[in-house]
């Protein structure tokens, strides 16, 4: 690829750390057909779970962190646990020992800890046109569909290797021809709560890694976080156009695209198809993690209904510290509240065996990543089912 004199130096003088960065990024971009790298101006880092990255992503990011700094602002994602909480939650001292290494080793790198897999949440809004390096499904496909910034699937080593570069190899989402449409979707169904989660699982099947042109029904910004958060764990989409929402949708080329039609009992066999589930000993709310506006939302059902069973609800610590009140409700009707941490990036198979949640990203992960059953249905049913 064509390097400019500082990359170059980087790749030839730099630190251990930035060398490696310097590979990574050389051999994403070879991969990809890049001819160079694009400057970005905020990177988006995942692996921050000890449960997903074990002994080997430690000592990959303590390395890292022992050589170099970040060259742009960058955020990381959620943790495998909340370290202010995890004696309560039962989680084993090695566990969190390692854990906390992590987060201190992110920490030394001058990244932003939010540990949150919702950075768009967290005043991280780059905008139209601006290239950055985001890695998790959700916050990649939110970026570039809802903003209208440019990113590529990123995992966790090559986000990284961005933050302390300061670019990415220069392909895929980040150019014109590669956020166009490649599947036209025509929904004849009014998706609201869950069914904005349906409709992601669904598309995110038949999409794959293509790229869908969605139009039928319109949504608030909250809506398409959980559409896309959806519709990326499903399938491999890193951006979905939505006719008359999304920034790019009028620059989108359809003619002569494959066309798929989704109604409301699509959706409804969507749900089916992603409960298996029969009785559930928790249930779990925030994945992606939630809101303010969210958080207080699910206080207040709770307030109204005590469910005779335990409520995890994964938010920010930002969200967290700033929601006292809600917080306490949850509390009241015997729930937690927890930070840093996600609903399948957290432990959970220690203690349960299937969980009740409204989310399809956790539908879709639940099963893989924690070994739970699952029950996937709106919120008010599941309250309603264990009070």
């Amino acid at each position: 690829m064509n390097l400019t004199k500082d990359q170059g130096r980087l790749l030839e003088e730099g630190t251990p750390a930035q060398r490696k960065a310097m590979e990574i990024l050389l051999a994403l971009g070879e991969i990809g057909g890049a001819e160079s790298l694009v400057p970005i101006t905020s990177a988006h880092v995942s692996g921050a779970s000890y449960k997903l990255i074990g002994d080997a992503g430690l000592e990959f990011i303590e390395d890292f962190a022992a050589g170099t700094r970040v060259a742009v602002p960058t955020t990381v994602n959620p943790l495998g646990t909340d370290l202010a909480q995890w004696r309560e939650l039962g989680i084993p001292e090695a566990f969190a020992e390692k854990q906390a290494r992590i987060a201190r080793a992110y920490e030394a790198m001058g990244t932003r800890t939010i540990f949150s897999c919702t950075p768009y949440e967290q005043g991280v809004r780059p905008g139209l046109g601006e290239h950055v390096a985001w890695a998790e499904s959700n916050a990649t496909c939110f970026a570039n569909s809802v903003l209208g910034a440019r990113t590529n699937r990123e995992g966790g080593p090559s986000a990284l290797a961005a933050a302390i570069v300061g670019a990415t190899p220069d392909f895929g989402l980040h150019r014109d021809e590669g956020r166009q449409p490649t599947i036209l979707v025509d929904v004849d169904a009014d998706p609201s709560g869950i069914g904005f989660d349906l409709l992601g699982l669904f598309l995110g099947e038949r999409a794959g890694d293509g790229l869908p042109y969605v139009r039928g029904f319109r949504a608030s910004e909250a809506d398409l976080k959980w559409f896309g958060a959806a519709l990326a764990s499903a399938g491999s989409c890193g951006m979905f156009h939505l006719e008359g929402v999304t920034p790019e949708w009028r620059r989108a080329r359809t003619k002569r695209l494959p066309t798929v039609r989704v109604t409301a009992d699509d959706l409804e066999a969507t749900r089916k198809e992603y409960t298996d589930g029969q009785d559930a000993d928790l249930i779990a709310l925030g994945s992606p993690q939630l809101s303010s506006d969210e958080l207080r939302a699910i206080a207040g059902l709770l307030d109204r209904a005590h469910p005779r069973i335990p409520v995890w609800v994964f938010t920010s610590r930002a969200v967290r510290e700033a929601n006292p009140d809600a917080v306490a409700a949850v509390e009241r009707a015997g729930g937690r509240v927890l930070a840093d941490t996600c609903l399948e990036v957290t432990l959970l198979e220690h203690r349960f065996t299937t969980v009740a949640t409204p989310s399809g990203k956790g539908a879709y992960y639940l099963p893989s990543l924690c070994r739970q059953k699952v029950i996937l249905d709106d919120i008010r049913v599941i309250l309603e089912r264990y009070a």
